[in-house]
């Protein structure tokens, strides 16, 4: 059976084992998907759960995921489920060092928004600061590694990620049409 959620021979047991094992997601994001209703979907989650076919990680948002993805990979994808976060991280694969205006001017998003979301990918070691008095400049530590990271937790925006154009279309239309 292939993952293809579309598929209307599947099983609603099949489809949510199968997306699962695919890539990450969110509760929410699985019953949308998958077009089974939240009972049903909860009802399977719980029999992949006991026996073990699938993880789930409960937080912010509550993620299922496969046992063989490991944990800088879940985090990855956790720490992407931010918006600001995901534009930022997206905007600095694909260009080199921008000032913290620049990341809000080309993202489309606030300005203390993408402030958080660069602590937070500091505090993470994905990016370093590069310091120019009176600015800084952000730019990723390791590309390859994050664009790994990506190819396992969001395969739709890695497969896309050539299409990506930091001009036109905006960040943000590329980012809602591959959510």
């Amino acid at each position: 059976m292939g993952g293809n959620l579309n598929d209307d021979h599947m099983s609603c047991k099949e489809k949510i084992l199968s997306s699962i094992l695919s890539k990450p997601t969110t509760f929410m994001k699985l019953v949308s998907e998958s077009k089974c209703a939240t009972e049903t979907v909860e009802k399977y989650l719980s029999i992949h759960l006991t026996n073990g076919q699938i993880c789930q990680k409960k937080g912010k948002f509550r993620i299922l995921y496969s046992p063989e993805l490991n944990e800088f990979d879940l985090d990855f994808f956790e720490l992407m489920l931010n918006p600001t976060i995901k534009a930022v991280t997206l905007v600095l694969l694909k260009s080199n060092a921008l000032s913290q205006i620049e990341l809000v001017a080309i993202s489309d998003k606030s300005n203390p928004s993408v402030s958080r979301a660069l602590k937070l990918l500091l505090d993470k070691k994905l990016i370093r600061r590069n310091y120019h008095a009176p600015y800084s400049t952000y730019e990723m530590i390791n590309k390859n590694k994050i664009f790994g990271y990506l190819e396992k937790t969001s395969p739709t925006i890695a497969e896309n990620f050539d299409q990506f154009d930091l001009c036109y279309p905006k960040p943000s239309i590329f980012l809602t049409v591959h959510n």
